[in-house]
């Protein structure tokens, strides 16, 4: 699969048709999921407002992370050195960089839990909008190894 170039902005068409092609049966359109933008989400339902929020959050974490980490012609520029580098696959290389997220996101829950509160170095919400980005990058990751 070649790289698509990628603009300032992500595009969230280009990754549905990317997420669905990576499948080897493509539903109809009339099947697929609709990505719900702010412009769409109905002011009486909040859950949808805050998804149509969170997404677009991921979009410009995307864009402006990737200017930093990736390269001009490969999003996953960072994923493939730090893979090269300690010899493993892209795919462990993702689980690397995702996992303080992850624990992040684990810790809250069990902060949650417990009825615990703590210091957070960065609001909750950020933690969760990096790893909408990093899920999405896995897909590109999953279908370069063939997944």
């Amino acid at each position: 699969m070649s790289n698509p170039k990628i603009a300032d902005k992500l595009d969230l068409d280009l990754l549905e048709n990317a997420y669905m092609n990576i499948n080897d049966t493509v539903p109809p359109p009339s099947a697929r999921p609709k990505i719900v933008t702010t412009q769409q989400a109905p002011a009486t339902n909040p859950q949808l407002e805050i998804i149509a929020e969170g997404m677009k959050r991921a979009e410009q974490l995307f864009a402006s992370k990737n200017s930093e980490y990736g390269d001009s012609g490969d999003i996953l520029g960072n994923f493939r050195r730090l893979a090269e580098q300690q010899g493993v696959p892209m795919s462990t290389a993702w689980m690397f960089l995702a996992g303080k997220h992850i624990d992040s996101i684990q810790q809250y829950v069990i902060d949650t839990r417990n009825n615990t509160s703590r210091h957070r170095s960065q609001p909750f919400s950020e933690r969760i909008d990096d790893l909408v980005v990093y899920s999405l990058l896995l897909l590109v990751i999953a279908a370069e190894e063939g997944a």
